[in-house]
């Protein structure tokens, strides 16, 4: 059996706190003239993690902010060394971390793509090669020559991608590097991944996104606090985030926005007996159940919910008015329920947002979105391809006959 690309053994980082009583030159004189100590803190970013990545793997960590994502990643890198445990890797690595460290803003854009591969150890033939692929990935033609301090953010972090994806990786991390430029050039990066993962490349990648880990990984690590709580198929990893999450009054990858004069304090996805469910076959009961808040009266407002593939597909928008309850006003708590008697879902990825907004649809009260995630399993149909089951009935009328021939 062939070394992993990347093997940790009880992995520990930690990092000393400074606290001051002031931060203003002042107080800090009256300090050492006084002989106040700063007061020091031992932050442990990380605690006792271990695990394998196989060649050719893809693996997410996930987690909450401050959890140790980064520092373990960096750690992998070579930017940190541990105060604890073993770190052994298996071939080149390219970071994709701080995307352009190592830029001179000085220097033309030419200048730096040589400059960030001599750094990585690239033999200068080898980029003259690859020079007008990496500006034409970067989108940079006409300002490569252009110093760098002239460039924008975006011009960058681009850059910088597509010479760290140049290098001719064996095992590539990745840290929110995906989220470089605007929408069409997320999806060159995101085509770049797949193509490492087609070559056999070893990628780690680091996003709170999590549909976009478990569309990519095969595997995730959960980490909070600095340590390993679980670590198993990308699915199964992600729920148990969210189970934290809930658990804590948080959601995974949520965005929310509104005035807030409904609140939408909690969402439960629940079975055809009204208990809890994450995961459903093809063909069963699933009731999508979130509670309202109103401190004042809120005169006829309009609840609704969006689904979504994991692809982020919009598959269905219901909302009460265009479902035909009409609702005058709503104080204090209640609890709106949108039941689906026979779920048409075919096995797959879903997330569910939900939302409170003014009878016009215009102003959002609550919009919660990305919320909550549930998974549909094989069982229910034989249906394979596509998103939805229309569970119509096949007839066959033959030419001769005209008759209909079917259950």
């Amino acid at each position: 059996m062939s070394a992993p690309a990347v093997a940790l053994h009880g992995v520990s980082k930690r990092f000393t706190l400074y606290h001051r009583g002031g931060s203003g030159l002042k107080e800090r004189l009256v300090g050492l003239v006084g002989g106040r100590r700063e007061a020091r803190e031992t932050f442990w970013a990380l605690r006792d993690v271990g695990f394998e990545v196989p060649r050719g793997e893809t693996l997410g960590l996930i987690g909450h902010n401050g959890c140790g994502k980064s520092t373990l990643l960096q750690i992998i890198a070579g930017i940190l060394e541990p105060d604890g445990g073993t770190v052994s890797t298996t071939g080149r690595i390219t970071s994709l971390l701080e995307l352009g460290a190592g830029f001179s803003p000085d220097l033309s854009g030419r200048d730096n793509v040589f400059l960030n591969a001599s750094l990585h150890g690239v033999p200068t033939d080898i980029i003259r090669a690859k020079f007008d692929e990496i500006v034409a990935f970067a989108e940079l033609g006409r300002f490569i020559d252009t110093p760098v301090r002239n460039y924008s953010s975006g011009m960058y972090m681009r850059l910088g991608f597509s010479v760290a994806a140049h290098l001719d990786p064996e095992i590539v991390l990745v840290d929110e590097a995906l989220a470089v430029g605007d929408e069409a050039f997320q999806r060159k990066c995101l085509r770049k991944i797949q193509q490492f993962q087609s070559q056999g490349v070893t990628v780690i990648i680091v996003s709170h996104d999590l549909l976009l880990v478990e569309r990519l990984c095969a595997r995730a690590c959960l980490l909070q606090r600095g340590e390993l709580v679980s670590i198993g198929p990308a699915a199964d990893v992600i729920a148990r985030y969210h189970q934290i999450a809930a658990a804590s009054g948080e959601v995974a990858g949520e965005h929310r926005w509104g005035s807030r004069e409904i609140e939408i304090p909690r969402v439960r996805l629940l079975d055809a007996q009204d208990q809890p469910v994450t995961s459903l076959r093809t063909g069963e009961t699933l009731t999508i159940a979130f509670g309202y808040r109103a401190a004042a009266r809120v005169p006829r407002p309009v609840f609704g919910l969006a689904v979504y593939h994991e692809d982020g597909t919009h598959l269905t928008g219901p909302n009460t008015r265009t479902g035909g309850l009409a609702i005058p006003a709503v104080e204090g708590d209640g609890e709106v329920r949108y039941t689906i008697d026979h779920l048409s879902l075919l096995p797959g990825r879903y997330v569910v947002s939900v939302s409170a907004y003014d009878y016009h649809l215009v102003e959002p009260l609550d919009h919660r979105e990305r919320v909550a995630t549930f998974t549909v399993t094989e069982g229910g149909t034989l249906e394979r391809f596509g998103k939805v089951t229309l569970g119509g009935t096949w007839h066959l009328v033959p030419a001769a006959t005209r008759e209909p021939v079917g259950p």
